[in-house]
């Protein structure tokens, strides 16, 4: 044996102190590997949580466009259609025209019969004049 200053380390001491520090590090690797795996589940559950309720959001937002598609249909289906309103309009216009040459008609009848009745008041006081004239001169 070679004299190494006082140190007690043999072949045998030295490989069961190799074996010891390889446990060791395997011990902690294994640790390691498994607090990850922990870890790595953990992450893959609280994403599936995630997930899960992203899906949740967006099948409650396509729903809410449902609704809203629905009532733009419902909505929809109880406007007039343009050539109903054209009809409409056009009806409305002709009545109008009709009430319009009614009221014209009565109108100018009413100034035919006015002006008939200052013709004939015209006339009496023409003839009046006349007669008048006449028995004065005579």
């Amino acid at each position: 044996m070679v004299d190494d200053g006082g140190s007690d380390w043999t072949l045998s001491t030295l490989y069961q102190h190799l074996v010891v520090v390889l446990e060791e590090r395997d011990r902690r690797n294994t640790q390691r590997f498994t607090d990850m795996e922990m870890a790595l589940r953990a992450a893959l559950a609280a994403s599936e949580k995630a997930i899960l309720k992203a899906e949740a959001a967006t099948e409650r937002r396509f729903e809410a466009v449902n609704e809203f598609r629905a009532t733009l249909s419902d909505q929809a289906g109880t406007f007039i259609t343009r050539a109903e309103s054209e009809a409409a309009v056009s009806r409305n216009t002709e009545r109008i025209q009709d009430l319009t040459d009614r009221i014209n008609r009565s109108e100018g009848r009413g100034a035919g019969i006015g002006a008939g009745w200052g013709y004939l008041v015209g006339a009496v006081g023409l003839i009046a004049t006349v007669i008048t004239i006449i028995v004065a001169l005579s």
